[in-house]
């Protein structure tokens, strides 16, 4: 199932489930047909109808939104019908700091180490590294993003943001892999002359966090709809060059074992951690990176098949 947080001409934030209609996508808003079908808030069969309500819910929420959308696209009303090109897109879960994987795409990982054997000698294997992006960076599908004035090394890194769906901390006896709601797309825009500085301090954190640069979205697709997340594959475009392509095989650290560690924080429903990106970063293209970097009028399209298409545009 893929769901989608928007706004429409209906007021606050909507709870969308795609459908078909003639061979078009269409969002069923899940409040209005909730309503038709004979309920005020939520349908009789208790379905949600906020993105937090259906993840919190569980898989009563779950059965419920399922059931709902099976009677509302039967009957396909234009009253409860969303179109994907007309409405106001919401990041997919509430803006929050989500937890970024670095390095963790082995041929990018690579790519980045060719001719820095010092530094690759002090790397190591035992855990994920990362960086914290600010919920405040988080902006939706279509968002047109500034180019900060001081920034010219201005870069694209598609990747794939899982959406935790139950709470999980070091203690838990869970499967990590259950705690997992969902996947959506996510481009870490970094600005690499700040972050290569700050690495040298070893850190990360400006370079990663100027406003705008955590395009997120358009939709979540639900776990039980990948059965084999090492199967995603994702790519990005630039004005419709493929700069980026890659499968989950090459992950270095799966999901299951992000969930694992980065459960040392403490992880609720809504959370989200990011695999880290493949190879195709425009930092390391060779030998002048100045060309493929980003530039005002760029439209960047990052892609994860099943999934959909994020599209950002640089100002």
């Amino acid at each position: 199932m893929k769901i989608a947080r928007y706004q429409s001409a209906a007021g606050p934030e909507r709870l969308g489930i795609v459908t078909s209609v003639s061979g078009r996508e269409m969002l069923v808003d899940v409040a209005k047909a909730a309503a038709v079908r004979g309920g005020s808030s939520t349908s009789t069969s208790g379905a949600p109808t906020s993105v937090m309500g259906l993840i919190e819910g569980g898989a009563p929420a779950m059965e419920a939104a399922r059931e709902l959308l099976t009677w509302a696209a039967d009957r396909q009303d234009p009253v409860w019908m969303d179109d994907p090109n007309s409405v106001a897109w919401l990041t997919p879960v509430p803006e929050k700091s989500m937890f970024c994987a670095g390095r963790n795409f082995g041929r990018h990982k690579l790519e980045s180490m060719k001719g820095d054997a010092g530094n690759a000698s002090k790397l190591h294997s035992d855990f994920p590294t990362g960086f914290v992006k600010l919920g405040r960076t988080l902006v939706p599908h279509k968002s047109q993003v500034k180019r900060p004035d001081d920034v010219l090394d201005f870069d694209y890194e598609v990747e794939i943001a899982l959406v935790l769906g139950k709470a999980i901390d070091a203690r838990s006896d869970i499967d990590p892999a259950s705690a997992i709601f969902g996947y959506t797309i996510f481009n870490d825009l970094s600005a690499r002359e700040w972050q290569l500085r700050e690495m040298q301090n070893g850190m990360i954190m400006l370079g990663k966090n100027f406003p705008g640069f955590g395009p997120l979205g358009p939709y979540i697709l639900t776990a039980d709809d990948v059965p084999d997340p090492t199967g995603l594959v994702l790519w990005l475009k630039v004005n419709g060059e493929l700069r980026q392509h890659s499968d989950c095989r090459d992950l270095i650290f799966g999901f299951a074992e992000m969930v694992a560690f980065w459960s040392r924080f403490g992880l609720v429903p809504g959370d989200l951690i990011s695999t880290g990106t493949p190879e195709g970063v425009a930092l390391h293209h060779k030998p002048d990176p100045q060309q493929w970097y980003l530039k005002p009028g760029d439209r960047v399209e990052a892609g994860v098949e099943g999934i959909g298409v994020l599209e950002t545009f640089i100002v």
